[in-house]
């Protein structure tokens, strides 16, 4: 039973959704069998149970092979003398209950189990050794998975449950089963859609419980498969669950989160321990006062931007707790009853302070009597882990709460006398679900404002499967030491294939019907100016120390929304599932566009790749069916914004404007038009708007008398104890966490991709800047890890080469069949890296994402004057490596997101196109030679110059095709620049022609005294020529081709 209602009245009866045949309504009974069956799972109260058999069973072995590979029916575990270790592949269909997951409802599965029937074996008795099957989830589709290993393959993940143990060798045939609810709330997650993991199927394996490796010969363990005629002995699992309706603030009001400033535990029997960064628990299980145990807490309410909302007639608020678990056996477990009160015990002028707060500090022995309770809450017995929990305060004024920064006491109340297991909730330090937060329903204010408010969190409450109100939306979250700017839509416009529909200025659309053309909505937000102002507003101009004119931002989050509004025509055709699809367009919005203009290929309107950028979008809410109600939609436009606010030129994309199409799942054309309201209208809090949330920045290198230059690294990795390659993934990992030990990053640049010789870094130092992007601290498996702390991260130069795709904490590299180590367990100073730091950074708990720079300048140069020293940089912790804390997390070269991806930032001293004199030499010519060595020159490119892209053929309307060369006059005919003399003058030589035909005279040759860049033409069909051929280049020409004649 869900604890969204406060103390007083009981949850009401969920009316559980349509189900299928196979669906146990909680009023029925399990009907009897005639086999000793296990237990189903027990329907919660209002819900719902079903059964669900395989979609299919494979089995899969490591060689050597037998018949059972790929073919028999039955469920195969196990290691047999002569074959391979056999496993099997198992998936469920869990559609039909994920369906029931949208905005407004959630699923929470309280029990499930899976059911298999053991065989009588016949095979290898005498090696048979005690086992376990386990249930294994993989983390990707099993097709691609390495079959070769499938012992201790990556794919497959860490064990969620596990059948009975088999101790003797199976004689008979016989039902077991195994808890299935730790593996099937992967994918149906009780905290929300957001949190499903894709189901990619199980696997069961064999394990023995005598500690032998698994690869030893055993027995293998048979189960009845799928095409059993006896139902009951086929595999299959039941699943219990109930649907819960998402909490949410009534129609015309915003949710405002509000979020934990301070939690922490306090502890009766330890009345001076503090316990902060410890998970909550609230409760005595002892059954006594003396080991009671509350949880204080308050929240960042003069952060949340309140001042720009009308509090008079606020009436909901709440606040959200996740549910871990019971500490201790659930069975043992009660209806426990939590009460909520003002914090109102501290001595005078004290604050409280999560990292020291205790039972004694905070007064709880002084604790009234008869409290103030705002708020109560039962928390039953039979409560899901990993669930929302939502206390609603109902007996206080909110706005006059608010305006006194609350301090609230969770405590336990009507315990029973007896030792019982008490509840626990996750803590500030989670990373993955929902902390605390309290939140409030507040009106929406009269304007829009850039002034930040706090992100929606998803929480729930038991009701009925019908929606009432439309589901609320969330606001970007904002990260510690940053800011939210909103802006509204500035311009838009509909177009539409043939044949064209009527107009209705109330409502736009998107989409097609079987009778009119395509709908596509484009649409332009004016970003620049409205981040340049806000960021401005918020934080004030830059440092001046800084010699950067305006704010760099990092984005660390950003939605847009739209307003659907239900379509009324009279549609009959069958809804096609999909969702509205936002697209970067390439050229800026014209606001007299139509579906054939300014579209290059005419008539098909915007063609993806040359109109619009379609390998970045954002993806809206999907839409299941025919939208009934009007309500918000969102997309997550984080990595959009990111391309059009990155630092780096070669990534950044323009901001012209966005296409929103309907696409469906099927990839069928729509059957009906999505309607949105109208930007036009009156109401202003229906229009269309975008939120950024950022981190304002400057660069650590301003660079403003040379000229900055970004480099991609070659390769990265991150090496830990668990001896596996990682040079693939979309992470690095630094640091320790106490389950998986510590973790170091190593990056490599390709320093022969710098052009040292025409090259040159601005000063020796503070030149040259690794930059990574941190995404914040994580845990590692199983979950058990301490809490996070500060760590100082110090780079150091790596000495020996390796290679991401083989180093490990042990090796290095491979060069055909032989392994290359390193000479020490993750890496040994001295021998594998510097033991000279070259530069540190140092991250404290609590930092959100942001950049992090390191200064390599004085490695880079190493680097420069000794190419095959190269071998990059090892970063770890350098102050307590040892030490149990979570991972911090960067994005490596394999994120799916560019711009978040590593790179160096180089300052160089700025481009140059200059004549650069060649040694003095003798000039020949006709038999003559000059009598004084003479000194000519050419033109040099240095330092980038004249390397600026002009854009590719597409840009320019054409169609790429055989790459372009220089002609007889130089004219390159091809998209780049080339360094070329722009004026010379003539030098008189005196030629002695002494043995030759002829009298001794005086050469003119051309001196350079400028050079330029010059842009190259662009294609043409037509050969041109110049007009006048240069006389400097053509005379130098000659000059430099006679100069070594002798």
């Amino acid at each position: 039973t869900p604890s969204s209602s406060s103390s007083t009245t009981s949850s009401s009866t969920t009316t559980p959704s349509t189900s299928s045949s196979t669906t146990t309504p909680s009023s029925s009974s399990s009907s009897s069998t005639t086999y000793n069956a296990p237990e189903p799972c027990k329907i919660p109260l209002g819900g719902t149970r079903s059964e669900k058999r395989p979609t299919i069973t494979t089995v899969y072995m490591e060689d050597p092979t037998d018949e059972d590979n790929l073919a028999t029916d039955e469920v195969v575990v196990g290691k047999t003398s002569g074959s391979g270790v056999k496993i099997t592949y198992v998936s469920f269909d869990f559609d039909d209950i994920l369906a029931l997951q949208d905005e407004t409802h959630n699923v929470w599965v309280y029990e499930s189990n899976i059911f298999l029937k053991i065989k009588e074996s016949t095979e290898n008795r005498g090696d048979f050794r005690p086992q376990v099957t386990e249930i294994r989830p993989i983390s990707k589709n099993i097709v691609p998975i390495d079959k070769t290993d499938l012992v201790t393959n990556s794919d497959i993940e860490e064990p969620t449950g596990e059948f009975r143990e088999i101790k003797v060798f199976p004689s008979n045939d016989r039902r077991t089963v195994a808890e299935f609810t730790d593996t099937i709330q992967k994918y149906i997650n009780p905290s929300g859609e957001k949190y499903n993991k894709d189901n990619n199927g199980i696997v069961l394996v064999n394990k023995y419980t005598d500690g032998s490796d698994e690869r030893v010969d055993g027995t293998n363990i048979r189960y009845y498969g799928v095409d059993e005629e006896e139902t009951e002995a086929q595999p299959h699992i039941d699943v219990c669950y109930k649907v819960v309706e998402v909490e949410s603030c009534p129609y015309g009001t915003e949710e405002v989160v509000i979020v934990v400033k301070h939690v922490v535990t306090v502890d009766k029997e330890n009345p001076n321990t503090n316990y902060n960064g410890d998970d909550l628990e609230i409760g005595s299980p002892d059954g006594t006062e003396g080991t009671e145990k509350r949880v204080i807490v308050s929240f960042n309410v003069d952060q949340a931007g309140l001042d720009q909302y009308d509090l008079t007639n606020v009436t909901k608020a709440w606040i959200h707790l996740t549910f871990k678990d019971y500490v201790g056996d659930r069975l043992n477990a009660v209806n426990n009853t939590i009460i909520v009160t003002p914090l109102t015990t501290l001595d005078e002028g004290a604050v409280f302070d999560e990292e020291t707060a205790t039972w004694e500090n905070t007064g709880m022995d002084n604790q009234p009597e008869n409290p103030e309770v705002i708020a109560t809450i039962v928390v039953p017995q039979e409560q899901p882990g990993i669930t929302p929990i939502v206390i609603k305060i109902t007996e206080a004024e909110i706005e006059k709460m608010l305006e006194g920064n609350p301090t609230f006491v969770l405590d336990p109340t009507d315990e029973p006398t007896s030792p019982h297991s008490i509840p626990e909730f996750f803590g500030k330090g989670e990373k993955v679900f929902p902390k605390p937060s309290l939140h409030v329903c507040v009106p929406y204010p009269e304007t829009t404002s850039t002034t930040p408010t706090q992100t929606h969190t998803p929480t729930f409450t038991t009701a009925s499967t019908t929606p009432t109100t439309p589901p609320p939306i969330s606001n970007c979250t904002i990260p510690n030491g940053g800011g939210r700017i909103v802006i509204d839509l500035k311009e838009y416009i509909v177009i539409q294939e043939e044949p064209v529909s009527p107009e209705n200025p109330n409502f736009v659309h998107i989409g097609q019907t079987s009778s009119e053309g395509e709908k596509i909505l484009l649409v332009y937000f004016d970003l620049e100016k409205a981040v340049t102002e806000g960021v401005i507003e918020q934080f004030g101009e830059p440092p001046a120390d800084q010699d950067q004119e305006r704010w760099d931002i990092s984005v660390t989050d950003s939605k847009m929304n739209f307003r659907l509004t239900p379509d009324e025509t009279e549609n009959e055709d069958p809804w096609q599932p999909g969702r509205a699809v936002l697209y970067p367009l390439k050229k800026l919005l014209k606001t007299n566009s139509t579906w054939s203009y300014p579209w290059l290929e005419g008539n098909t309107g915007p063609v993806d790749g040359i109109d619009y950028v379609g390998s970045v979008n954002a993806e809206f809410t999907k839409l299941k069916k025919r939208p009934e109600v009007g309500r918000w939609i969102q997309a997550t436009t984080t990595t959009i914004a990111r391309y059009i606010f990155t630092e780096r030129d070669d990534l950044r994309m323009s901001n012209n404007g966005f296409m929103l199409k309907y696409v469906t799942e099927s990839g069928e054309d729509a059957s009906h038009f999505v309607s949105f309201d109208s930007p036009e209208l009156a109401d202003e809090e229906f229009r269309p708007f975008m939120d950024i949330c950022y981190v304002p920045s400057v660069r650590p290198i301003p660079c403003t008398e040379g000229q900055l230059v970004y480099y991609d690294l070659n390769a990265d990795t991150y090496i830990a104890k668990d001896n596996m390659v990682h040079g693939t993934e979309p992470h690095l990992f630094i640091g320790n966490s106490g389950w998986a030990g510590k973790s170091r990053a190593l990056i490599d640049f390709d320093i022969s991709t710098f052009n040292t010789e025409l090259t040159a870094l601005h000063q020796d130092t503070k030149s040259v800047f690794l930059r990574l992007w941190y995404e914040g601290a994580e845990l590692s498996k199983p979950y058990n890890d301490p809490r996070q702390i500060e760590r100082e991260l110090d780079a150091h130069k790596i000495l020996k080469a390796w290679n991401e795709n083989f180093a490990t904490s042990k090796w290095a590299s491979q060069s055909g069949n032989n392994k290359n180590p390193w000479n020490g367990d993750m890496m040994e100073e001295l021998n594998d890296f510097n033991s000279e730091e070259i530069s540190s950074d140092t991250l404290s708990e609590g930092e959100d994402q942001h950049n992090v720079y390191f200064d390599i300048t004085k490695v880079f140069k190493e680097w420069m004057d000794d190419k095959s020293s190269d071998h990059g940089i090892m970063i770890k912790d350098g102050e307590h490596e040892s030490v149990p804390g979570y991972f911090l997390k960067f994005a490596s070269l394999n994120h799916p997101d560019p711009t978040t991806r590593p790179y160096l930032m180089v300052c160089q001293k700025k481009p140059q196109c200059e004549p650069e004199d060649l040694p003095p030499q003798k000039i020949y010519n006709h038999g003559c030679v000059s009598h004084e060595n003479i000194t000519l020159n050419y033109c040099v490119a240095k330092n980038g110059a004249c390397s600026a892209d002009d854009g590719t053929a597409v840009d320019y309307g054409y169609f790429v095709g055989v790459s372009a060369l220089f002609d007889e006059f130089h004219v390159l005919r091809t998209f780049c620049k080339c360094c070329t003399d722009s004026a010379a003058n003539k030098i008189p030589v005196a030629m002695n022609c002494e043995g030759a035909d002829r009298e001794d005279y005086t050469e003119e040759v051309w001196y350079i005294t400028s050079c330029e860049c010059q842009r190259c033409q662009e294609i043409s069909k037509s050969r041109k020529k110049r007009a006048t051929p240069s006389k400097t280049r053509l005379l130098l020409r000659s000059a430099l081709k006679s100069m070594l004649r002798k």
